[in-house]
Protein backbone atom coordinates (compact mmCIF):
# COMPACT_ATOMS: atom_id res chain seq x y z
CA UNK A 1 0.00 0.00 0.00
CA UNK A 2 1.65 3.41 -0.97
CA UNK A 3 1.39 7.00 0.85
CA UNK A 4 -1.79 7.80 -1.36
CA UNK A 5 -3.76 5.43 -1.03
CA UNK A 6 -2.99 5.39 3.64
CA UNK A 7 -4.00 8.86 3.17
CA UNK A 8 -7.48 8.07 1.28
CA UNK A 9 -8.27 5.22 3.85
CA UNK A 10 -7.24 7.68 6.68
CA UNK A 11 -9.71 10.54 5.50
CA UNK A 12 -12.67 7.91 4.61
CA UNK A 13 -12.72 6.94 7.76
CA UNK A 14 -15.81 7.84 9.87
CA UNK A 15 -17.17 6.05 13.29
CA UNK A 16 -20.09 4.43 11.52
CA UNK A 17 -17.62 2.23 9.39
CA UNK A 18 -16.28 1.21 13.65
CA UNK A 19 -17.71 -2.28 13.88
CA UNK A 20 -21.27 -2.72 15.71
CA UNK A 21 -19.15 -5.42 18.26
CA UNK A 22 -16.08 -2.85 18.60
CA UNK A 23 -19.12 -0.24 20.22
CA UNK A 24 -20.89 -2.45 22.02
CA UNK A 25 -17.85 -3.56 23.74
CA UNK A 26 -16.45 -0.13 23.84
CA UNK A 27 -20.28 1.29 25.71
CA UNK A 28 -19.92 -2.00 27.99
CA UNK A 29 -16.67 -1.43 29.40
CA UNK A 30 -17.97 2.39 29.70
CA UNK A 31 -20.89 1.44 31.56
CA UNK A 32 -19.04 -0.98 33.67
CA UNK A 33 -16.12 1.14 34.87
CA UNK A 34 -18.55 4.43 35.48
CA UNK A 35 -20.88 1.70 37.70
CA UNK A 36 -17.89 0.92 39.42
CA UNK A 37 -16.69 4.43 40.26
CA UNK A 38 -20.08 5.06 41.73
CA UNK A 39 -20.27 2.12 43.50
CA UNK A 40 -17.12 3.02 45.18
CA UNK A 41 -18.65 6.02 46.56
CA UNK A 42 -19.96 4.63 49.62
CA UNK A 43 -17.33 2.22 50.33
CA UNK A 44 -15.64 4.28 53.06
CA UNK A 45 -17.09 2.51 55.85
CA UNK A 46 -15.46 2.45 59.34
CA UNK A 47 -15.01 -1.68 59.63
CA UNK A 48 -16.41 -3.28 62.89
CA UNK A 49 -15.73 -1.77 66.24
CA UNK A 50 -13.40 0.59 65.05
CA UNK A 51 -15.95 3.29 65.45
CA UNK A 52 -16.06 2.62 69.13
CA UNK A 53 -12.84 3.04 69.60
CA UNK A 54 -13.01 6.73 68.99
CA UNK A 55 -11.92 9.04 71.62
CA UNK A 56 -12.51 12.90 72.49
CA UNK A 57 -9.33 14.62 71.78
CA UNK A 58 -8.31 12.31 68.64
CA UNK A 59 -6.35 14.79 66.23
CA UNK A 60 -7.40 14.03 62.57
CA UNK A 61 -4.33 11.70 61.82
CA UNK A 62 -4.96 9.35 64.47
CA UNK A 63 -8.76 9.27 62.92
CA UNK A 64 -7.40 8.08 59.78
CA UNK A 65 -5.07 5.41 61.75
CA UNK A 66 -8.23 3.97 62.79
CA UNK A 67 -11.41 4.76 60.46
CA UNK A 68 -9.25 5.02 57.57
CA UNK A 69 -9.44 8.37 54.75
CA UNK A 70 -13.30 9.66 55.18
CA UNK A 71 -16.26 9.62 52.48
CA UNK A 72 -16.07 13.14 52.20
CA UNK A 73 -15.05 15.91 54.58
CA UNK A 74 -17.11 19.15 55.36
CA UNK A 75 -15.40 22.54 56.69
CA UNK A 76 -17.01 24.61 59.77
CA UNK A 77 -19.79 26.57 58.17
CA UNK A 78 -20.05 30.10 59.91
CA UNK A 79 -22.80 32.46 60.09
CA UNK A 80 -22.91 36.21 58.97
CA UNK A 81 -21.80 36.97 62.67
CA UNK A 82 -18.45 34.85 61.65
CA UNK A 83 -19.53 32.16 64.80
CA UNK A 84 -19.69 28.62 64.02
CA UNK A 85 -23.31 27.20 63.16
CA UNK A 86 -21.88 23.71 61.55
CA UNK A 87 -18.60 21.96 63.16
CA UNK A 88 -16.11 20.83 60.73
CA UNK A 89 -16.91 17.19 60.10
CA UNK A 90 -15.78 13.88 58.42
CA UNK A 91 -18.37 11.32 56.95
CA UNK A 92 -17.80 7.59 56.66
CA UNK A 93 -20.49 5.76 54.30
CA UNK A 94 -21.77 8.01 51.48
CA UNK A 95 -24.27 6.78 49.21
CA UNK A 96 -24.84 9.25 45.82
CA UNK A 97 -28.05 10.45 47.45
CA UNK A 98 -25.92 11.78 51.33
CA UNK A 99 -23.02 13.18 49.10
CA UNK A 100 -25.21 15.02 46.63
CA UNK A 101 -26.90 16.47 49.62
CA UNK A 102 -24.27 17.15 51.60
CA UNK A 103 -22.84 19.34 48.22
CA UNK A 104 -25.68 20.89 47.77
CA UNK A 105 -26.48 21.78 51.70
CA UNK A 106 -23.41 22.86 52.80
CA UNK A 107 -24.63 24.86 56.13
CA UNK A 108 -26.84 21.46 57.26
CA UNK A 109 -25.97 18.86 59.67
CA UNK A 110 -24.79 15.93 58.36
CA UNK A 111 -27.00 12.95 57.70
CA UNK A 112 -27.91 10.47 59.80
CA UNK A 113 -27.71 7.63 57.35
CA UNK A 114 -23.48 7.75 57.69
CA UNK A 115 -20.90 8.06 60.43
CA UNK A 116 -20.31 11.49 61.12
CA UNK A 117 -16.93 12.65 63.27
CA UNK A 118 -17.06 15.99 64.36
CA UNK A 119 -13.88 18.17 64.89
CA UNK A 120 -12.91 21.35 66.60
CA UNK A 121 -10.72 24.62 65.73
CA UNK A 122 -7.70 22.71 66.28
CA UNK A 123 -8.28 19.60 64.34
CA UNK A 124 -9.62 17.15 67.64
CA UNK A 125 -12.47 15.50 67.74
CA UNK A 126 -15.60 16.33 69.68
CA UNK A 127 -18.49 14.21 69.00
CA UNK A 128 -19.31 11.32 66.95
CA UNK A 129 -22.67 10.05 65.62
CA UNK A 130 -23.70 6.54 64.26
CA UNK A 131 -26.15 5.82 61.17
CA UNK A 132 -29.67 5.85 62.62
CA UNK A 133 -29.93 2.34 61.41
CA UNK A 134 -26.57 1.08 63.75
CA UNK A 135 -27.88 1.99 67.09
Amino acid sequence: MNATTRQTIIADYSPEMTPPCSRFIRRCLTAIIGSAMFLGLGCQIPAAGKFEQLRKGMSESEVVALLGQPSSKTPPQMNKNGQVDVPAFWQYGDNLSTFATGAMFKDQPPSDRVWVVFFDADGRTTSWQKPAWDE
